[in-house]
């Protein structure tokens, strides 16, 4: 059967398996995302939507994660049913993720320059040792055109510079913009963004959401976005899931959800969004 979405998960329930039996964690969740579109999923810690998210690049281990029934298509493919050495030929070129944490997320040895090209020329290879494509020389001349110009849609200062740099001499908001880099040197189809800008202050956060939502534009690919925070995801977002213990409670356009909310966890939520209220002064 063709899949008409760009992924769609459908009916996904994994449980974690403990001592004799297994915690049911996510039930029947269906989610989907079309070519171009931003897609948030909001929820509490717990609520499954990382689980979820990492089931889509094969992420969870099993055990002591069950996929009790469900399956997660993409390009007509059930991604539940690779083997971890076709799972190659998808993480990092076809499908990209973001994680949580700028500080541990880079090689402290490494210049930045040196992981760009390293991704580049090795992503989906077994190892370094495995046969290229083209000649070395050409794949890092290549690497480095890439390097720059994703630099430099991520705004960052001196991109010639910014490659002989290391990552301890950059700001948390600077690593972060070279995270979300390293994650689309291969154009993928599909970016996975589990609360990249946590870790940061909420101003770099918000510089830091602006640039990955027109970067994502620019270079034309689909985006789901991970948050506890519905204020995020309203500048993020086409489409708002809202997840809550395992389950998808709500789902709609990202206006439809703030307008007119239906489930009373959503309700919550956008209540507990801070305010600015006028105040005379007196």
């Amino acid at each position: 059967m063709t899949n008409k979405h760009l992924l769609s998960v459908n009916d996904l329930s994994v449980g974690f398996a403990s001592h004799n039996h297994v915690i049911n964690t996510i039930r029947d969740v269906n989610i989907y995302i079309d070519k171009g579109e931003s897609v948030s999923i909001v929820g509490e810690s717990g609520s499954g939507k990382t689980v979820t998210c990492r089931s889509m690049l094969g992420l969870v281990p099993t055990p002591p994660a069950v996929y009790q029934k469900g399956n997660i298509m993409f390009d007509n493919t059930n991604l539940l049913d690779l083997k971890e050495s076709d799972w190659r030929h998808y993480r990092g070129s076809r499908i990209s993720m973001v994680f949580q944490d700028p500080m541990t997320a880079l090689n402290p040895v490494y210049s930045i320059g040196q992981q760009l090209e390293n991704v580049y020329i090795f992503q989906g290879k077994k190892s370094v040792h495995s046969k290229l494509d083209k000649p070395l020389r050409v794949l890092r001349r290549e690497a480095k055109t890439r390097s720059l110009e994703l630099l430099e849609k991520m705004q960052l200062p001196e991109p010639e510079k910014m490659l002989t740099r290391y990552p301890h001499e950059l700001s948390g908001g600077q690593r972060q913009r070279i995270i979300i880099a390293l994650a689309l040197v291969h154009h993928p189809e599909l970016l996975i963004c589990d609360e990249p800008g946590t870790a940061l202050d909420v101003t770099v956060q918000a510089s830091i959401n602006e640039e990955l939502t027109r970067l994502v534009k620019d270079e034309g690919i689909s985006m789901f976005y991970i948050t506890h925070n519905l204020g995020v995801a309203k500048n993020v977002s086409d489409r708002i899931y809202v997840m809550q213990l395992g389950e998808v409670v709500e789902e709609g356009l990202t206006d439809d959800v703030f307008l007119n909310p239906q489930n009373d966890y959503t309700k919550s939520l956008i209540n507990a969004l801070p305010r600015i209220i006028d105040q005379k002064v007196v």
